[in-house]
């Protein structure tokens, strides 16, 4: 065997090393992604299920959303603060996980209860304060609430026999 046969071999060697070792790097950048993801979901329902907790832990605020499903103007004005900050904050978090949807960050199909609880509330208790503050938001956003909530059949969850 020549010494040019011998590189012949070892280029095949190294052409297969340089193959080996690009699977692997492709399955550590797939593992990667799939945990990004996960965390991306996990963080989303940690911060949905925050904004579901401050109701079920402040019967005031329970009370005012209750009180908001029969129009902003059954609040009093302090009633309004709360209920208007509340309702930044709930849809501000659906609003980033909506976008992160957008970016990949999280699959689309995995926020499909997110979206149902939001839609829900904006064509319920929250449609007034929807159509008076919804500037606040991307007009991407805005776009995609505005369908969600034109498509109907959200039940309430304040009188669940009552539809919008």
């Amino acid at each position: 065997m020549t010494i040019q046969d011998m590189g012949s071999i070892g280029e095949l060697i190294a052409a297969f090393a340089t193959l080996i070792t690009l699977a692997y790097l492709a399955l550590q950048l797939k593992q990667n992604t799939t945990a990004l993801k996960s965390q991306t979901f996990q963080q989303s329902s940690m911060d949905m299920s925050l904004t579901a907790n401050s109701i079920s832990s402040d019967g005031e605020l329970a009370k005012i959303i209750i009180k908001a499903e029969d129009g902003l103007n059954t609040l009093s004005s302090d009633e309004r603060l709360r209920f208007h900050f509340w309702m930044l904050v709930a849809v501000r978090r659906f609003e980033a996980i909506y976008i992160q949807a957008l970016y990949g960050s999280i699959e689309r199909d995995r926020i499909k209860g997110f979206e149902r609880s939001i839609l829900s509330l904006l064509s319920n208790v929250g449609f007034e304060w929807w159509e008076a503050t919804k500037s606040a938001f991307s007009e991407e956003f805005i776009v995609y609430a505005d369908q969600g909530i034109a498509s109907g059949g959200f039940k309430s969850a304040v009188h669940p026999g009552k539809k919008r």
